[in-house]
């Protein structure tokens, strides 16, 4: 009686690192339980194994997809600059609708900035949090280089359903046609409401 050899499986290749911050903590063919885990390339592990890749260079973010989905990548860090020459940053610029995760609201008659995000979204992300804390950077309108101010935000209390409010620091954050704002990705999809 013949025997059929056993069926190749393919080995896979993994990064582990660490959850706040992204840090790369080491790559291997075998899953760490201690650590959060992304699936790379062959060629991706090789890489870092004969020190082409230094893990220093690298860390594990949220990058919007072709499709616009938000998924858990491997990004060099130099990529990384407010110039939004990457995908881990949403320039925050369409009006909100039923289906927007993140909405941001400029209130000229409250003098302040307010960040909610849906009911839908708390629900799908709930157990993904990558980061403690969503900044948001409010930057002149055609300077994405000329940062105007960062606005902090526990992601918890978004995720709980409360709505953030910040009050305006300067006076061009009264003026929504001389500034912009923008976020590392965390949500799907981002929307700014503007009440003058």
């Amino acid at each position: 009686m013949a025997r059929n050899p056993p069926r190749f499986i393919p080995p896979k290749f993994y990064i582990h690192y660490d959850k706040k911050t992204g840090e790369i903590i080491s790559a291997s063919n075998e899953i760490n339980t201690a650590y959060n885990k992304i699936e790379i390339t062959h060629d991706e592990y090789e890489r870092f194994l004969y020190g082409a890749e230094k893990f220093s260079d690298y860390q594990v973010g949220l990058i919007k997809t072709i499709d616009k989905q938000t998924v858990l990548a491997l990004v060099q860090k130099v990529d990384q600059g407010y110039a939004f020459k990457n995908n881990m940053f949403e320039w925050i610029q369409d009006t909100p609708n039923k289906s927007t995760e993140c909405i941001v609201t400029w209130d000229k008659i409250a003098q302040q900035w307010t960040f909610a995000v849906s009911k839908k979204c708390q629900e799908r992300i709930k157990e993904n949090i990558t980061t403690d804390t969503l900044l948001f950077f409010v930057m002149l309108e055609n300077d994405f280089d000329f940062l105007i101010r960062t606005i902090s935000v526990n992601t918890q209390d978004l995720l709980l359903g409360e709505e953030i409010k910040r009050p305006f620091e300067s006076r061009i954050e009264q003026d929504i046609t001389k500034i912009s704002i923008a976020s590392k990705i965390l949500f799907q999809s981002y929307g700014l409401k503007i009440n003058d």
